[in-house]
């Protein structure tokens, strides 16, 4: 049960937050190694570069296919990560330039070299579009820059790691309940730090979860990146800042980098085919359900059904085809028969892509289930009505 309940946790926490991550981060004698994990359920994952133009800097992103930047590292040495948390308002705002998300990272990557740069540019802007995050930022110097919301906490500890919970309200990390944060908490309690790629790297594999699509472990001070793919920290590559700049606008699709036997492109593989996604999320699914009684399973039932629905959406991001999203949610319908729940989800795509009849049918089956579902009775409705 312990398997599953971790399973659903994270599902749960992706469903209502976005992306789940981690970071750790440490300096000595002036050196300063920095890793991130990058987890989420996409294997469309890619880095491109951003030469300075002009800019004073050039900068390397890291992310997905829909080119919203996860991550990213300027020649400066200056480095930035995303978490996503709780709600938490913001109500610095009045005076300030308002930006979207979207324009929030570029400006700062392109143009500052310091965290206290960073933070000088932050007082000036509504970060009212952070309510439900918290950006990192950390530079060679091994200053970092913790930005949730209102909050602009500068810090130079030696050794510190990060992950999804706001630092400002936590007086002990080791009762922050994430399992995996604790997982690599441990072992950087037991082991001896070191400042370079192998020691950050074991530190991150520790942090690792099993939906971690890629990490990148960066010396700031060199510009060099270790690029790891999908949970394997045997194999690696080693990108130089400086040098792929020089290449001048261009993007690196992280599954191509490495070999095509390696697990995250049979990952990327398996993504590709709606078909096989589904085979694979069954066995996950099957996996981290061994032992359990009907009863135990049943009280799982709506969160596995929307760890479904959250894959289908992420493969509907990169492809665009629903006739692949009703492939994937049909499993829901498959493992768990009697709940209305996978039915309600396959006739909402139904419906949204002018599939009427079909989605009829699947609001009706929904309803035979949940007879009380007035969402549905309305869908219904508005069906009913089109056909004059």
């Amino acid at each position: 049960m312990k398997r599953l309940l971790i399973l659903i946790l994270s599902v749960i926490f992706c469903v209502n937050f976005g992306y789940a991550c981690s970071m750790y981060k440490i300096t000595i004698n002036g050196k300063t190694i920095v890793g991130n994990n990058e987890d989420w359920f996409s294997a469309n994952c890619q880095i491109w570069f951003e030469p300075k133009g002009k800019h004073r800097y050039g900068v390397m992103n890291v992310g997905f296919d829909n080119n919203f930047i996860q991550g990213s590292i300027n020649e400066a040495g200056l480095m930035f990560d995303g978490f996503t948390t709780p709600h938490k308002e913001v109500k610095n705002t009045e005076g300030k330039k308002k930006v979207s998300i979207d324009e929030f990272i570029a400006p700062i990557m392109h143009n500052c070299s310091t965290v206290k740069e960073v933070r000088d540019c932050l007082l000036e802007i509504d970060l009212s579009f952070l309510s439900d995050a918290m950006v990192v930022f950390i530079d060679k110097s091994g200053e970092y820059l913790i930005v949730e919301g209102d909050e602009l906490i500068l810090g130079d500890d030696s050794e510190q790691s990060f992950s999804n919970f706001y630092p400002s309200e936590c007086s002990n990390r080791m009762e922050v309940p994430i399992s995996f944060y604790q997982n690599g908490l441990a072992y950087i309690n037991e082991t001896e730090a070191r400042a370079d790629f192998d020691y950050c790297g074991e530190v991150m594999n520790h942090f690792k979860q099993d939906i971690t699509v890629y990490t990148t472990v960066y010396d700031l001070e060199s510009g060099i990146i270790r690029l790891y793919h999908y949970q394997n920290f045997k194999d690696y590559i080693e990108i130089n800042l400086e040098e792929e700049l020089k290449k001048g606008k261009h993007t690196m699709f992280i599954p191509d980098l490495f070999s095509k036997n390696s697990p995250g492109y049979r990952y990327y593989e398996i993504f590709k085919d709606p078909e096989l996604l589904k085979v694979s999320l069954k066995e996950t699914i099957k996996k981290n359900t061994e032992g359990f009684d009907g009863k135990a399973l049943k009280g799982y039932e709506p969160a596995i059904i929307d760890l479904i629905k959250l894959q289908a959406n992420v493969w509907e991001e990169s492809f665009k085809d629903y006739n692949g999203v009703v492939a994937i949610l049909d499993l829901s319908t498959e493992l768990f028969p009697e709940n209305y729940l996978g039915y309600s989800y396959i006739g909402d795509v139904y419906y949204e892509n002018g599939q009427l009849k079909l989605a009829e049918e699947y609001y009706n089956q929904s309803l035979i289930l949940n007879k009380g579902n007035k969402e549905v009775q309305a869908k219904l409705g508005e069906i009913e009505n089109s056909k004059g």
